[in-house]
Formats: structure tokens, C-alpha cells, sequence
């Protein structure tokens, strides 16, 4: 895509893995994992995000560059845990379906 003259570039948490992967431009984001965007609901920040990851995409010149996004998650540490729901999923209150999934995870083809 990139020889064809199409941009990208890649969002990530792990700065140092996707240095080693190799990508031609990413943007660091230092949010929980599976919140790379932010909060659910959250569309300002979502909406920031998205316009520093377009910055970034047309600012890079050097293949292989990793900038920083500037935003940062909030100082309260509450706020990482807050959007869980109050009550657990069914499966983790029952010993037994705990043990199923442990046992597909170790040992299940995601394929099937």
C-alpha cells in the first residue's frame, strides 16, 4: 500500500513491539489495553485521537518512526476500571465454565 503511495499508519500500546514488527509509521497511545481509543462513549477523546494519528501520518517522513501521542489517561486511577460493568459475566461465577475456557485456551483450535 505504502509503494502505491498510500499512507498508513499504526496505533499502538506496545511501542517496543511494533519497533521490532517494523511498521512504516506509528503513533504511541499510553491507554489501558483494549482502550486504545479511550473510554467507550468517550468521542472527544476518540476524536482527538484520530486527528493526532492523521497529524502524525502526515508529518512522519522516516520509515520505521514511532511518535507519542500527547494525551494522557486520566490521573485517577478509578477511571481505568470504571466503564467495567458492576456485575461479573455468567461464566466467571461458575467454577466449571472458568475451567472450560481455561482448557480451550491451553488447549482449543480456534479454528474449530
Amino acid at each position: 500500500m505504502e509503494k502505491s503511495g498510500l499512507i498508513t499508519i499504526c496505533l499502538t500500546q506496545m511501542p517496543y513491539i511494533t519497533e521490532k514488527i517494523g511498521v512504516p509509521r506509528a503513533m504511541a497511545v499510553e491507554f489501558p489495553f483494549g482502550m486504545i481509543w479511550g473510554r467507550p462513549g468517550d468521542h472527544e477523546t476518540h476524536r482527538l485521537i484520530m486527528r493526532h494519528m492523521l497529524q502524525a501520518a502526515q508529518d512522519i517522513s522516516s520509515p520505521g518512526t514511532i511518535v507519542e501521542s500527547p494525551l494522557r489517561w486520566p490521573d485517577d486511577l478509578t477511571a481505568l476500571r470504571d466503564w467495567f460493568p458492576k456485575e461479573p459475566p455468567p461464566w466467571l461465577t461458575s467454577p466449571e465454565k472458568v475451567q472450560q475456557m481455561m482448557d480451550f485456551v491451553q488447549h482449543g483450535n480456534p479454528m474449530e
